[in-house]
Parts: C-alpha cells; sequence; structure tokens
C-alpha cells in the first residue's frame, strides 16, 4: 500500500510537471506569435501610410526591407496575383501569388494573415498581406523560430528546472506518503492489540484525524466485546478442560471416520499413551482394538447408546458409544470407557458373600431345625434325649450367634465404627499371654511354638490386636500337621515392627493366595469343613492391619507352609 501511495502520488506529480510544461510552451508560442503579428503590423501600417509619399516606392520598399537586415520581406502583389515588387528575389521568376491564402484573405477582408513551416523544422513564415487603395496587395513576410527550436533552445534550463522540480516531488511524495500512512499506521498497532488480555492501550500522545476517529473508536468498543468473548470462551474452555481432565472415566471422541479428534487423559492412560495430543488424527481402531468395531463401523444402524463390557490389559471396562451430531448432521462417535473392575470385583465378592453366609448359617439352623423337628413329634426315648437334643440346639445356637457377632464385629471394623482406644501396645506381651493360654489346644494338635520376640510397642487397640495375633497363631495351630511347628516373631525394621506368623502345615494353593483375605473363603473347603471356625479370621485380621496402618505379606507354599507377615508402624516413630 505504501509503495502504490507513493508511486501515485510520484506519477500525479510527473504528470503535472508535464502538462505545466506544454501548457507554459503553448502559451509561450501564442505570445510568439502575437509579437510577430504585432510587429508586422506596426510595419505595415508605416508603409501604407507612407509609401504614396515616395516617387520611387520600390527603392522605398527595398531600403526598408535592407533595413531589418533580412528579416523582413515586402512583396507587392497586382491584383490579377502577379508580383510588381520582391525585396528578396527575383520577380520575375515568381509564380503567381493570387492563390495564396493570405492574398485571398487580404482580396476579401482588405487584410489578412497565415503562418507556413519553412524549409527547415526549426523556422516558422509569417505573413500579413493589406490591400491597398489602388487594389494591390501588399504583403509582408517575418522569418521565426519554431516551437520546436524555442522548446531546444530552452530545453537545458527546462531540464534543470524539472530536474529540480522532480526532486520536489519525490520529497513531496515521500511526505505525504507518510502524513497519509503515519494514521493507519497507528491504527493498525491498535487493532494489533485486539484480543490482548489487557486492551487496547491508547498512548497519552496519541493523535487520531478527525477522519478516522469513527474508525478507532469502532475499533477499540470491537476490541472490548472481542476480549470479552475470548475471557469467557477461555473460561469456558479451562473449566471443560479441568472438568474432562478430571473425569475418572476415559472420553474419546473421533470424526465420521474413527479419526481421534481428541481424549482425556484417563483415556490416554487406558491406551498407554502418556501423550494424548500425538494421537489427534489417527485412526482410534489400531490402539483400541477391544471395541466392537463390527457394530460401529455401521454408525447408520447404531443405537443412540451402545454399551458393551470389554477386557483391556487385566481390566474390565464398560464402553458406552454413542453418534454425536452437529445441526442435525453426523458429526462423530464418542467412546466413554469406564473402569469397572473394582466393581465387578464387589459384585462378586457380594455374591460370594451371600452364598458364604446362606451356606454357613444354612449349616447350624439345619441342625437345630433337626433338632427340633424330634422333639417336636416325640421321637425320644427318655427325659435324657430331650436334655442331650436341647444341649444340641444351644450349642448350634451360640455357634450362630458367635458367627453373626464376628460378622457385625467385622463389619464395624470395617467402617470404623468400632469404638478403639489407642494406647502403647507391647506386642510381646500379648502373643506370650495367647501361647500361654493356647497351651491345652498345642498339646491336643502335638504342635509346638517358637517365639523370637524382641521388645516392640505398637500405638493401637489392644484388644483388637490381641484379637489379630489370636487368629493368625489360631489359624497357624488348627491348619498344622500332627508334631508341627509354628514360629511366631516380633522385630524391629526401623520406624516398623514385624510381626510374623509361619507354620509348617498344609499350605494355600498359589491360585488362591488372593482371596484367603475374603470373608468365609476356605483355600481347602474338603479339609477346611472338618475344621471349625466361621471362615472370617483372617478377614478380620487383614482389617484390624489396615486400621493400624500396617499392611500384610503372604508367603505360602502348598503342602510346606504358610507364613503371614504383619507390618505395623512402631509406637515410637
Amino acid at each position: 500500500m505504501r509503495k502504490k501511495i507513493y508511486v501515485s502520488l510520484l506519477a500525479m506529480g510527473f504528470a503535472c510537471m508535464a502538462i505545466t510544461v506544454l501548457i507554459s510552451g503553448w502559451f509561450f508560442w501564442q505570445a510568439v506569435q502575437r509579437q510577430a503579428a504585432e510587429e508586422m503590423h506596426v510595419v505595415m501600417n508605416v508603409i501604407s501610410n507612407t509609401i504614396q509619399k515616395n516617387d520611387d516606392m520600390e527603392a522605398y520598399l527595398q531600403g526598408i526591407a535592407d533595413g531589418c537586415e533580412g528579416s523582413l520581406r515586402i512583396t507587392w502583389i497586382n491584383p490579377d496575383g502577379t508580383i510588381r515588387f520582391e525585396s528578396k528575389y527575383d520577380k520575375w521568376q515568381m509564380e503567381n501569388h493570387l492563390d495564396r491564402p493570405e492574398v485571398q484573405e487580404a482580396l476579401n477582408e482588405a487584410y489578412g494573415t497565415a503562418v507556413r513551416k519553412s524549409h527547415t523544422l526549426s523556422r516558422d513564415l509569417y505573413y500579413m498581406a493589406e490591400q491597398m487603395p489602388d487594389g494591390t496587395i501588399l504583403r509582408l513576410s517575418m522569418e521565426r523560430e519554431s516551437i520546436y527550436s524555442h522548446f531546444l533552445s530552452l530545453l537545458p534550463v527546462v531540464a534543470l528546472l524539472l530536474l529540480c522540480a522532480a526532486v520536489a516531488c519525490i520529497k513531496a511524495s515521500r511526505m505525504l506518503t507518510a502524513s497519509l500512512l503515519n494514521p493507519l499506521r497507528r491504527t493498525v498497532l491498535l487493532m494489533r492489540q485486539i484480543g490482548d488480555p489487557n486492551g487496547i492501550s491508547v498512548p497519552a500522545s496519541y493523535h487520531v484525524d478527525a477522519e478516522l476517529r469513527p474508525l478507532v473508536d469502532k475499533i477499540i468498543d470491537q476490541s472490548q466485546a472481542l476480549n470479552q468473548l475470548i475471557h469467557s470462551l477461555e473460561q469456558q474452555r479451562n473449566i471443560v478442560r479441568l472438568m474432562m481432565e478430571n473425569l475418572q472415566e476415559g472420553v474419546i471422541l473421533t470424526d465420521d471416520t474413527y479419526r481421534i479428534l481428541g481424549m482425556n487423559r484417563c483415556a490416554g492412560d487406558i491406551l498407554q499413551k502418556k501423550d494424548v495430543s500425538s494421537l489427534v488424527g489417527q485412526p482410534l481402531e489400531p490402539f483400541f482394538a477391544e471395541a466392537p468395531w463390527d457394530e460401529i463401523h455401521g454408525h447408520t444402524n447404531l443405537p443412540d447408546v451402545l454399551e458393551r463390557k470389554i477386557s483391556r490389559d487385566a481390566s474390565l471396562y464398560l464402553l458406552t458409544v454413542q453418534s454425536v451430531y452437529q445441526d442435525e448432521e453426523f458429526y462423530g462417535v464418542l467412546f466413554i470407557i469406564d473402569d469397572i473392575t473394582e466393581q465387578e470385583h464387589r459384585e462378586q465378592l457380594r455374591r460370594e458373600f451371600t452364598s458364604n453366609v446362606s451356606h454357613e448359617l444354612k449349616t447350624p439352623l439345619t441342625s437345630i431345625s433337626g433338632f427340633a423337628e424330634v422333639l417336636s413329634a416325640g421321637l425320644f426315648k427318655s427325659d435324657a434325649d430331650v436334655v442331650h437334643f436341647g444341649s444340641l440346639i444351644r450349642k448350634e445356637a451360640k455357634r450362630l450367634l458367635a458367627m453373626i457377632e464376628e460378622i457385625m464385629h467385622l463389619t464395624r471394623i470395617e467402617e470404623n465404627r468400632e469404638k478403639v482406644h489407642r494406647e502403647p501396645v507391647c506386642l510381646p506381651e500379648i502373643i506370650r499371654d495367647i501361647v500361654e493360654f493356647m497351651e491345652p489346644m498345642l498339646v491336643e494338635k502335638k504342635v509346638t511354638v517358637h517365639c523370637t520376640l524382641e521388645q516392640a510397642t505398637v500405638l493401637g487397640d489392644k484388644g483388637l490386636l490381641r484379637e489379630m495375633a489370636m487368629n493368625l497363631i489360631d489359624n497357624a495351630v488348627k491348619y498344622n500337621l500332627p508334631g508341627g511347628h509354628v514360629y511366631v516373631s516380633v522385630r524391629k525394621r526401623g520406624d516398623h515392627i514385624d510381626f510374623a506368623v509361619k507354620d509348617t502345615g498344609i499350605g494355600i494353593p498359589e491360585d488362591k493366595q488372593k482371596r484367603v483375605f475374603e470373608r468365609f473363603y476356605r483355600a481347602d473347603t474338603s479339609r477346611s469343613r472338618k475344621i471349625s471356625g466361621s471362615g472370617l479370621g483372617l478377614s478380620i485380621v487383614k482389617h484390624i492391619a489396615e486400621y493400624h496402618n500396617g499392611t500384610i505379606t503372604l508367603r505360602s507354599k502348598e503342602n510346606h507352609g504358610t507364613e503371614i507377615i504383619i507390618h505395623l508402624p512402631s509406637g515410637n516413630s
């Protein structure tokens, strides 16, 4: 734009100079012609007024012509066009002049003029003819330089003037271009600030021409409106991004060809891609082959919401696929991936727990129902039978109540509703009491307990810690072999305490070790049924350890024994 304006102004300047030179030359030439005409008119008046007073008129005319040093030519023409007198040429050799324009004009109007080119381009001939009283024609001719000659003579001066004018024109064009563009340039600087969060800043020294003031005011108003819109859009985008990034579900949006348009961080974790931006524009299918692509590809038949459970990397997901429309036209497909592994696991545990509880409760209830039926039907032989059946009913009822109490106790521990009193507890002291309490059972089972106990204190509930240790040692004894051994140890490991119980019993199969801490779960069902217990012991141990911010490590090999280690924070840490 700057170049166009500069060239336009420069061209206008040069054009104006050329036109000025031409017009000035033309007016100068007209002045030269008028001057020549006036000079000849003066001479014509002098000659016409004095020629009759001289006896020898031809000599008189020749003297006037000679006095002008050859610049004036005098011709005296008879009415028939023949030459009566010629001051410069031989009149006898000259042709008839009756047809000359100035002669014809003089015959008709008593006065005539004409201008003819000479044999050279640099000279012009001016003619003036006047009819005398006797009918003859007196013609004067004066030779002057032509317009070309005048132009060539003035060319150096004109060229110098044109050069100076050109320099002035170039300078003026630059100044005019700058003066025209400076307001626009300042306006452009304002426009560049559009979208700046700080808005448009107008310097105090900023001058706005009256012609541009409406434009500048409009730019400022539009900038403020645009900044508000940009701020609102950025805020909405940040909110949407924050929501998407904090969703627990993976969200992927594709176009109508199933190329990725965007995804959140959770989806990237599921696809095992840290840089989700690198996936934009790529087809989703190679990265997510587990999806039901046969159903998805036919998007025209895709229902509003398609839900399928899929398995990927040992996890279970609920995949929800739905079409996305923009202005009632199919735009793409939205994939929502929800990790339901834990949910399904809990559901499975709930079903197994319900089944186990039903089974565990059914056994004592069946016994109670059977004994009660015998008594109600009178199928007893003596009062001793009644007492025997009653004692059996009471035993099974106590077993049932103990089982229900353990379930309620475990539930309270899980929900942190068990009222506990935390205090420094000497763990070795509790273990010694338990071993001494279980002495009759150890003799009966022919199991030997070996204790390696370092002095250690745990901050916790003494009753719960005693119950945890009791369950571990009790299981180690019950599931041991006759003549077996149980190794109980307490060792300090920095700011933690390791409480370990190891036996030489039947062990736990490797494929069942992950489930032994579930409620009512028993690794060896055939043998476990012969051993009394509710199946809640290790589940209670796990929750008591977690309640005391501890962890559990299980090591076991079938037919070689089991070791369970409880890692608890030290009471001094």
